[in-house]
């Protein structure tokens, strides 16, 4: 029979994390993880042959580990001054970032 009262029974309360979505990006990390040097490889061997799509790959692979920024609208009429806190959880590969255009581009 249906619950046509609009009134919520049993499962999950709001808010609560599924735990399957929850297990398979702890298995997800975990593999990149052990195989970051696999990954780097790879990814050197991207980079030697194509360089854009090295960026390209580079770029949604932050993805993972950036959070995506969202526009924030600015209300000047109010004195109260508005401050956002972001956190970052940031991969170390082991290989030192470009200083300049020419270290990644031949």
């Amino acid at each position: 029979m249906a619950n046509n009262t609009g009134i919520k029974y049993g499962g999950r309360q709001k808010g609560t994390p599924n735990k399957a979505t929850a297990r398979l990006r702890e298995a997800f990390t975990e593999l990149l993880e052990d195989n970051i040097g696999k990954v780097q490889e790879l990814f050197d061997k991207v980079a030697e042959k194509n360089p854009q799509k090295a960026l390209e790959l580079l770029l949604k692979l932050s993805e993972f580990a950036l959070p995506k920024l969202r526009a924030i609208e600015v209300n000047n009429e109010s004195e109260e001054a508005f401050f956002t806190v972001q956190k970052y959880k940031t991969l170390d590969t082991g290989v030192p970032l470009a200083s300049s255009e020419a270290d990644v581009v031949d």
